[in-house]
C-alpha cells in the first residue's frame, strides 16, 4: 500500500472519528478537500488517519493543511517497515539534526498483535538514540518522536501541527453570511467553515457605484477566507441607495434596527433563491446597541431563515485574536465606509419593540425596497 521508507504526511482528525454510519461522507469530503490544498498527491486512507504524499513541494502541502477544517493534527513523517531494527535505524537517521535537543519518544500501536509494548518500543528506541548521542527528556522535552505501529507498517513523525478542528467544508450545507467591513463578521463566517458550512457572502455597499466595492477590501476579505474555503463561493453586492432614499423618515433611534430587518429581509430572498440554509451574522450580545438581546429579537423577526451567530458569546478580544488567527483582522481595520455606520445614531434605542419596527416597514414601504434592492444586486465569483 505504501512505499517503505518515504516521506509523507500523517494527517489525524478527531471529530470525524465519532460520526456513525455516515463516517465515510465525512471523510470522502476530508480527502477532497485535503486534495484541492496540497494538489498533486497520492493520498490514502488506513485506521482513522490520511497519509498524503504531495508528488510535489512538501511544505507548500504543509502550509496547505494548516488551512483546512477537520484535521485535528498532521505531520511531516516517513513510512517504514515494522521490524525494529528498521524502525530505529530511520529514527536515528532523521534525528541527527536534532543533536542537543531533549527528545522524547511516543510510541503507539494500533496493531495490538505486534511483538513489543508501545514502552518497550519507547526503551528500545530511547536507548539507541541515546547511545548516538541524543540527550533523553521524558518529562520536558523539546522535540518528541512519534512512532505510530499500523498493520500494514510503521509511521515516524518528529513533532506534530495542530490543526484547525471542525468539520469538512461543505458536509453541512451552505449558509448566507452578511459581510460588514469590520472585524466581526469574517470571524463569524470562517467559524462557519468550522463546521462543515460552505459560505456565500452578501455585502451592502453605500459606494456610487459596485465598482467602487470592485476595488475596495471586500473582495480581498472574501478570497482570503476563500483559502479555507475549497468550494466555489459567491459574493452577492447590493447597494444601500434604496434603502437610504427612504430613511429619512426614520426616527433615527430605531433606524439601525430597522436596517438590519432590512438586511435579513434582503439577504433571505437571496438565501430562498440559492438554496441557502440560514443566514450569519457577526452580532455579540451586548456589544453595540443594535446587539442587545432586545434588538436581535427585533430584527430576528425580518427573516425567514434561521440566523446563526457564531460570536454571539464571545468579548471583542477574543473576537480580534480570532481575526489574528483566520489572518483576516489587517484587512478589516483598513478604512471602508461600512453601511452600519451611516445609520448608526448617538442615541440609539437598545430596545426596540417588534411592532415599532413593522409599523416603520409599513409607512416606508419596506417591501419595495427589498425588491427594488434585489434587482440591483450584482454577484463576484471565487
Amino acid at each position: 500500500m505504501f512505499h517503505l521508507a518515504s516521506e509523507a504526511i500523517s494527517v489525524h482528525f478527531a471529530e470525524i472519528a465519532l460520526k456513525g454510519g455516515n463516517r465515510s461522507q465525512f471523510e470522502n469530503a476530508l480527502v477532497d478537500n485535503i486534495r484541492s490544498q496540497v494538489g498533486r498527491a497520492k493520498i490514502s486512507r488506513t485506521e482513522s488517519r490520511i497519509i498524503v504524499t504531495p508528488e510535489c513541494g512538501m511544505e507548500d502541502a504543509l502550509k496547505g493543511l494548516s488551512k483546512v477544517f477537520g484535521i485535528a493534527w498532521f505531520s511531516r513523517s516517513y513510512i517504514t517497515g515494522k521490524e525494529m531494527e528498521e524502525i530505529t535505524a530511520l529514527v536515528l537517521e532523521k534525528a541527527v539534526p536534532f543533536k542537543g535537543t531533549r527528545l522524547r519518544v511516543e510510541a503507539s500501536r494500533s496493531d495490538k498483535s505486534f511483538s513489543l509494548t508501545s514502552p518497550e518500543i519507547n526503551r528500545i528506541v530511547g536507548k539507541a538514540l541515546e547511545a548516538a548521542g541524543h540527550g533523553i527528556d521524558i518529562k520536558n522535552p523539546e522535540q518528541k518522536i512519534y512512532i505510530e505501529i499500523l498493520n500494514d507498517c510503521a509511521v515516524i513523525s518528529f513533532g506534530r501541527s495542530r490543526g484547525l478542528g471542525g468539520l469538512p467544508v461543505g458536509v453541512s450545507g451552505k449558509v448566507l453570511s452578511l459581510l460588514s467591513g469590520g472585524i466581526d463578521s469574517p470571524v463569524a463566517s470562517w467559524l462557519m467553515m468550522k463546521r462543515g458550512c460552505a459560505v456565500d457572502f452578501l455585502h451592502l455597499h453605500a459606494g456610487r457605484s459596485v465598482e467602487d466595492v470592485h476595488g475596495s477590501k471586500m473582495p480581498r476579505i472574501v478570497k482570503l477566507l476563500k483559502q479555507y474555503h475549497p468550494q466555489k463561493c459567491r459574493l452577492f453586492i447590493a447597494p444601500y441607495d434604496e434603502f437610504y432614499k427612504r430613511s429619512v423618515a426614520v426616527d433615527p433611534r430605531v433606524e439601525l434596527v430597522v436596517f438590519r430587518r432590512f438586511m435579513l429581509r434582503l439577504a433571505s430572498r437571496i438565501a430562498e433563491q440559492g438554496g441557502h440554509l440560514g443566514l450569519v451574522t457577526g452580532d455579540s450580545i451586548g456589544q453595540v446597541a443594535s446587539q442587545t438581546l432586545e434588538n436581535l429579537l427585533a430584527a430576528n423577526e425580518a427573516a425567514s431563515l434561521p440566523v446563526y451567530r457564531p460570536l454571539a458569546t464571545y468579548d471583542k478580544q477574543e473576537i480580534i485574536s480570532l481575526a489574528g488567527k483566520a489572518g483576516t483582522y489587517s484587512l478589516s481595520i483598513e478604512d471602508y465606509k461600512d453601511c452600519c455606520s451611516l445609520v448608526a445614531a448617538k442615541h440609539p434605542s437598545t430596545k426596540v419593540r417588534p411592532e415599532k419596527a413593522r409599523e416603520i416597514e409599513e409607512e416606508i414601504n419596506m417591501h419595495d425596497i427589498v425588491e427594488k434592492t434585489l434587482a440591483q444586486v450584482e454577484v463576484m465569483e471565487f
